[in-house]
């Protein structure tokens, strides 16, 4: 990693214990600051999913009709097994790629904190190295957050809020599996509200401004595509920027976590 300077006080990239207010606000000013390779990292894979997503709906889904007939009767025209298939290679694609972006998001903001733009081709390096970990590392979430709303909706959001740092834990700490699951809620113990908190907050901002973005293109799959696109580009770093803030606060909080331990993290995890 590169010679890193001391922040001054009051720093958004200062290593300290923040409230859920500091957390939104210093997310914030650290976006502002490094928004320009922020925003690139994430429309390097972005753009072509849409471009891609348009495609194969146009080529497979769109042709698919269901209507209902005047007996009751539900009629189905067009190649229904094109369309499942063309779904399922979506779906897929997506979510594969959405992982490696969430792998190279997370290394990238942690280099923020040293005052550092990694560069796209440093991140994705990154984010491909790591994609089994972090695909395992998400089912376990998921499934894990699924069983807690089976149970009752309370459980659901008390899992999802322990298990909110477990991606940071991988990306920095390079722990594996159930271990960062469990790294995760060993670090939310004692702070579920204000984690809590941040999350809400953090999820009511993006998603009033992805709205906003929606609204203004037109109502079709082309218009529905551009504006889903923009709003994802701007919105994906700032909630990455968030959950790395919790993390490095509970860090902070419990191990007096500083800057170099994470310069000796990054480089300890660097993909090479």
């Amino acid at each position: 990693m590169d010679p890193h300077l001391p922040e001054p006080p009051g720093s958004p990239r200062l290593l300290r214990a923040r409230g859920v207010g500091e957390i939104l606000v210093d997310a914030f000013e650290i976006y502002r600051r490094h928004w320009q390779n922020l925003i690139a990292i994430v429309a390097v894979v972005v753009v072509p999913l849409t471009i891609l997503q348009v495609v194969l709906v146009d080529a497979f889904i769109d042709d698919v009709q269901v209507q209902e007939l005047p007996d009751g009767t539900v009629q189905v025209t067009g190649d229904v097994g094109s369309a499942v298939a063309g779904g399922i290679v979506v779906a897929v694609v997506f979510t594969l790629a959405f992982l490696v972006l969430t792998g190279a998001m997370t290394r990238a903001a942690a280099g923020t904190f040293l005052a550092r733009d990694l560069t796209i081709a440093e991140t994705y390096r990154y984010g491909f190295a790591r994609l089994g970990s972090i695909l395992l590392v998400a089912v376990l979430v998921v499934l894990a957050v699924i069983g807690g709303f089976i149970l009752l909706i309370i459980p659901g959001f008390i899992v999802l809020t322990r298990l909110w740092v477990s991606m940071p834990a991988v990306v920095i700490e390079d722990r594996r599996g159930r271990e960062a699951l469990k790294r995760s809620w060993n670090l939310v113990t004692g702070y579920g509200w204000p984690v809590f908190g941040a999350i809400i907050v953090s999820g009511l901002l993006t998603g009033l401004l992805s709205s906003l973005l929606t609204a203004v293109f037109p109502d079709n799959l082309a218009g529905q595509a551009i504006g889903q696109t923009i709003a994802t580009i701007l919105t994906t770093p700032y909630s990455v920027l968030v959950g790395i803030l919790i993390y490095f606060s509970l860090r902070v909080r419990k191990e007096g976590y500083g800057i170099e331990d994470l310069e000796r993290d990054l480089a300890r995890t660097e993909v090479t």
